[in-house]
């Protein structure tokens, strides 16, 4: 959690103001670094001479940082004054009591609180378990109460749990009434002395919760200071926090040692106090004897339990009112969006006259009552108002028509088509989520006559049909996608990949050419282990502060943007992990392709995609000849034990993974390498059930519907069907001309439907016609093409994750860096670049490893 978000979480609400200004002191540090960097910092004349270099952001800092201080001091003096004269009043209220006992003043406690022949103890708990049966302490205290309430401090009285209070003077009266303990005149009476130690109690309490709510506020601002001190040395290049925080204890009242001294042993004198006021015998510990008796623990644990209600009430009120702000702020931009969608829509008409609005919008009926209200105009504009309703409509009555008029005769074939259509169909619209269609898929297959039975030359029946298509959707590709997040879940939780991704920036200068470059490799680096989801997202916070120091305006960081999501893209086939299509491609190929083999192909083809693509964003932005950039500097902290472990996990998984055509005489498939990983990490609690839980299991139910659609054109018999109609056409064209026809195909596909979609559709496609072809079995080479092809769409924001991730990137006042036209006059230039690699590069490297 970010400080920023741990000091607004643990804050006093009604001190919120009081505490240091966080957020407001790091905007003046992201400031004071942009002057530095491009020297535009408005200096006073007669300061000038006086202060030279870095010493006037220095001096303004400070005097930033001195008037947090100041103010601070003197809240926590005002808070500290009344509080510290509350508690010395209590004291001396409790000595009062003790004093009227001693004299026989009141009643003495052991008149109500008899001891008890049950246990051994002497003493009567505070926090009896017998219920307060609705009677609290108001009435005849409540006299008292305003006299204590008027003693305490401007902060109101904290939330305390009035039953536990009320249940002792309820234990009182029950007593009292008691034959064995007392007599039945005695029934309304209630000794002044417990009335007297139950209001001392409350006021402990109270007490107790104001001065650890005080200790907060010293811990939370000197961290608060330690925090922002470290982040100004960090991005100015300076080395002020140690003298600075140095300087704290001397120059303050609120951060000196013997404040805080004086506070905690308020603290505890509070507790001991508490466990007095808890035993029967109330009296002031004359001896170690008589000290050891107190149950010090027990009144810790009540006086905490107090202090946790309290601030969970309280943050709860808090953050409650938060999200009803967030809400109505919400509210308010969808009706600013509504009024301004109804102004902009025209309409013809001889003349524009703007669309009139209805008055009343049908709601979405929640209730069955408001179903059968609901009348057949309102159920037609309920639909009418639903896209995705109208959408789906059409899209299964595509699919009912097909299962009834279709182009094939042969049965499993046809519900096989209408199937792979209606899945197509649903995947390219996202009409109904992805992973909803892959669950939709083996339904169909088995409740439709799809899968043949060979033994028998007759379709499965339901029975088998569900025992087929279930085991096929768990195998090794799914075991492989599971290691691959498992890898990315360890190197990102333990700040690994971010430590290799700084050092490496560090060291590519301030040259804005090398910097892009060294931002792309990176991505393409992290893309490989991390996966190209994740990538885009960590090299994004890395640059951040370059991009804040950068001039309103400045293409530049629209090329930085751009540049990492093509990056992460082209990445998405570096490694087999890299991409979801490519654990899925390595699925279908027969035999399944090293590690070695991929990276053979991959890596030259990725160098020289990036390369094009980095020219491309150097021609098509210019640089401004007056743009200064500002160093990057690597993480500081040392590596530790933990992450030295993780990192050779993760490397002595990837060699397994490597060699594993070698090693199948020992682990068969590599799926069964990913285990490792998996054990290790979750068996050793480096990595925990919620990183589980986080894994992108919607990646894998479509990597399940994918493989189960596979298996089903397979057994039908359509593929080949499909396949043999294609052949026939591109039978007597040569290898590459098939390569260079399809590689256009699967380009226009990728770049309108998501690239793993793409892949489930094409790459089966491309691995029964390559099996056919008269020149030999060429299903390998066209399944690596298809695979990498679908990573190189780039043309359009929702061509890929990184696309997307890159055009929600905004600014400082809120405007994003890149539109679609961005993407399309420079994501289709970078798709054809990566296009001629591969059919070029690619397809030579595939040839000479023999694919």
């Amino acid at each position: 959690m970010k400080f920023s978000h741990s000091l607004q979480f643990n804050a006093v609400p009604e001190w919120s103001s009081k505490y240091i200004s966080y957020s407001h002191l790091k905007k003046l540090i992201y400031a004071l670094q942009k002057e530095q960097l491009y020297g535009t910092e408005s200096r006073d004349h007669e300061t000038r001479p006086l202060l030279s270099g870095d010493e006037i952001y220095v001096s303004r800092f400070v005097s930033a940082l001195d008037t947090e201080l100041r103010k601070i001091d003197k809240f926590y003096i005002s808070q500290e004054t009344g509080l510290i004269a509350n508690y010395r009043e209590l004291e001396d209220d409790v000595r009062d009591l003790e004093q009227d006992l001693l004299n026989n003043r009141v009643d003495s406690l052991d008149d109500v609180y008899p001891r008890r022949r049950s246990t051994g103890s002497g003493r009567y708990s505070s926090a009896s378990s017998l219920e307060a049966g609705g009677i609290n302490v108001d009435g005849n205290c409540e006299d008292n109460d305003d006299e204590i309430n008027s003693r305490l401090s401007a902060r109101s009285q904290p939330h305390l749990d009035h039953e536990n209070v009320g249940s002792e003077i309820y234990q009182a009266r029950s007593r009292t009434t008691n034959n064995t303990w007392g007599s039945s005149s005695q029934a309304h009476f209630i000794s002044p002395a417990i009335e007297r130690k139950i209001i001392l109690k409350k006021r402990i309490i109270a007490i107790y919760t104001q001065l650890s709510e005080l200790k907060s506020y010293i811990e939370l601002n000197y961290t608060g200071f330690s925090k922002i001190c470290k982040k100004f040395d960090k991005s100015l290049q300076t080395e002020i926090r140690q003298s600075y925080l140095e300087a704290l204890s001397k120059r303050t009242h609120v951060f000196n040692p013997e404040t805080i001294k004086t506070l905690q042993n308020c603290i505890t004198a509070s507790v001991v106090t508490y466990a007095r006021l808890s035993q029967d015998s109330f009296s002031y510990p004359t001896s170690q004897e008589d000290s050891n008796m107190l149950d010090i623990e027990v009144a810790e644990s009540e006086l905490s339990s107090h202090l946790r209600e309290h601030v969970v009430w309280e943050r709860n009120t808090v953050w409650k009112d938060m999200m009803n702000l967030e809400r109505k702020a919400q509210n308010v931009k969808a009706e600013t969006r509504m009024s301004k969608l109804a102004q902009n829509l025209k309409v013809k008409e001889g003349i524009d006259r703007a669309i009139e609005v209805p008055a009343e919008v049908t709601m979405v009926p929640e209730t069955w009552a408001e179903i059968c209200k609901m009348n057949w105009t309102q159920w037609g504009r309920l639909l009418l108002f639903q896209p995705a309703v109208l959408k789906f409509i059409f899209i299964t009555t595509i699919f009912i028509l097909l299962l009834f008029f279709s182009p094939l005769n042969n049965v499993l074939q046809k519900n096989c088509f209408a199937i792979l259509v209606y899945a197509s169909l649903l995947w390219a619209t996202e009409t109904i989520p992805l992973f909803v269609t892959s669950l939709m898929v083996p339904m169909l297959i088995v409740i439709l006559p799809v899968l043949y039975d060979s033994s028998s030359g007759k379709a499965m029946d339901p029975l088998s049909s569900s025992q087929y298509i279930l085991s096929t959707m768990w195998n090794s590709v799914i075991m492989l996608l599971l290691g691959g997040f498992t890898l990315a879940a360890a190197l990102s939780k333990y700040n690994i990949a971010k430590v290799l991704s700084t050092y490496i920036l560090s060291s590519a200068g301030t040259n804005p050419k090398i910097i892009l470059v060294t931002n792309m490799g990176v991505a393409l680096f992290v893309s490989m282990w991390v996966s190209n989801v994740a990538a885009p997202v960590l090299c994004y916070s890395i640059i951040q502060p370059l991009l804040r120091t950068l001039p309103r305006g400045s293409s530049y960081g629209k090329s930085m943007i751009l540049g990492i999501a093509l990056a992460s893209d082209i990445g998405g086939m570096a490694s087999p992990i890299a991409s979801p299509q490519n654990i899925f491609s390595i699925g279908l190929m027969d035999p399944q392709p090293s590690w070695a083999e991929w990276f053979i192909i991959s890596l030259p083809v990725c160098a020289l995609c990036v390369f094009g693509t980095w020219v491309l964003l150097m021609l098509t932005f210019p640089l401004d000849p007056s743009l200064k950039l500002l160093q990057l500097h690597p993480l500081r902290d040392p590596f530790t034990i933990k992450q030295w472990f993780v990192t050779i996990v993760c490397c002595g998984t990837i060699v397994l993974w490597c060699m594993s055509n070698r090693l199948s005489g020992v682990f068969g498939e590599m799926g069964v390498i990913s285990i490792i990983p998996l054990v290790i990490f979750f068996g050793t609690g480096l990595l925990t059930s919620d990183d589980f839980n986080n894994f992108m299991w919607t990646i894998v139910i479509l990597a399940m519907g994918g493989n189960t659609l596979g298996k089903a054109v397979t057994s039908s018999g359509l593929l080949a069907t499909i396949a043999s109609v294609i052949k026939e056409s591109v039978e007597d064209k040569p290898i590459f001309v098939i390569v260079l026809l399809f590689g256009v195909v699967i380009l226009l596909t990728a770049t309108f439907v998501s690239h793993t979609v793409a892949a489930m559709i094409i790459v089966p496609l491309m691995s029964e016609i390559g099996a056919n072809l008269p020149s030999g079995n060429h299903s390998r080479l066209l399944i690596m093409v298809a695979a990498l092809l679908c990573s190189c769409a780039m043309g359009l924001p929702t061509s890929g994750f990184p696309n997307v991730t890159a055009i929600s990137m905004i600014n400082e006042v809120g405007d994003r860096y890149l539109t679609v036209g961005t993407f399309i006059t420079r994501g289709i230039p970078a798709s054809l670049i990566c296009y001629v690699s591969i059919i070029t590069v690619g397809y030579g490297l595939m040839i000479l490893i023999g694919f």
